[in-house]
């Protein structure tokens, strides 16, 4: 589910947030804590960097993004920099001869660790991250979930262009933590704008994804909000929203109702 947050440094977002993984069946287990960092065991196999234009081969089966490699711990300082510019991410370190590498993940997808990697190149300390392929197996891969885009919304106030009709009847600023578009996943028909694949799905198809990250899909008028709230939705595709309308963003007018037609996703919380 990518969360709406606006980034310091970047035209789009993305982050992840990791399921732990299974310290009984893997030795990538977090055994300490130093600097604030989780520490992973040194036989963790973190396999190896994918550099320049490098691919994964078809033996992979496993991915994790380095965000930075020094010696020994990587400072407090640069731990608390990253929680704070990339909320929610798993970070940890590996250390293994006097070497500490700031890592992310593990993911089982190659097209997920991407997403992950577009997201963490676009803060300015990680701008050099990269991917690591590796020959093991994961116990339990990790689960993404990409934090908001925008920490605090622009108020939306009376003097807007927005009709009255639209504005949310709740308050004159909207919080973008309550919102979010869901992953696409395997077998979903998807479609790339700024950079990131981002979900096309029929209505019916729109109401159980927000379903079932506990959501609810979100009304013409929170769309409407939304849009004028933050740059950092995809605008090519309509939206879905509450009465099987499809909605222009930039407008706010029904487009089609279609309940076939596969647009953009936007999910409210309850």
């Amino acid at each position: 589910m990518r969360w709406l947050r606006r980034l310091a440094v970047s035209a789009v977002a993305t982050w992840a947030i990791s399921a732990p993984v299974n310290a009984a069946q893997t030795p990538c287990a977090v055994i300490d804590h130093q600097q604030g960092w989780p520490i992973i065991g040194e036989q963790c196999d973190i396999g190896e960097g994918l550099w320049g234009n490098q691919t994964p081969d078809s033996n992979s089966h496993a991915f994790w993004i380095q965000c930075g490699a020094t010696e020994g711990v990587p400072s407090r300082a640069f731990f608390q920099s990253l929680r704070q510019g990339l909320p929610d991410l798993p970070f940890q370190v590996h250390l293994r001869d006097g070497r500490g590498r700031c890592l992310i993940g593990p993911y089982d997808n190659p097209d997920v660790a991407r997403l992950v990697l577009q997201r963490v190149r676009q803060f300015g300390p990680t701008q050099k991250a990269v991917m690591r392929q590796t020959r093991q197996p994961l116990s339990e891969p990790a689960v993404i979930r990409l934090p908001p885009l925008a920490t605090q919304a622009k108020s939306v106030t009376s003097s807007s262009t927005m009709a009255k009709s639209t504005m949310p009847a709740s308050a004159s600023t909207i919080n973008l933590n309550h919102f979010g578009l869901p992953e696409p996943e395997a077998g979903d028909q998807q479609y790339v704008e700024k950079d990131i694949n981002w979900l096309r799905i029929d209505y019916a198809g729109a109401m159980a994804r927000c379903q079932k990250e506990g959501m609810m899909l979100a009304s013409q008028a929170d769309l409407v909000a939304v849009s004028k709230a933050t740059d950092q939705l995809p605008m090519r595709l309509p939206y879905w929203v509450q009465g099987a309308m499809g909605v222009d963003a930039r407008t706010g007018k029904v487009v089609t109702r279609n309940a076939d037609a596969a647009l953009n996703v936007l999910c409210k919380k309850r």
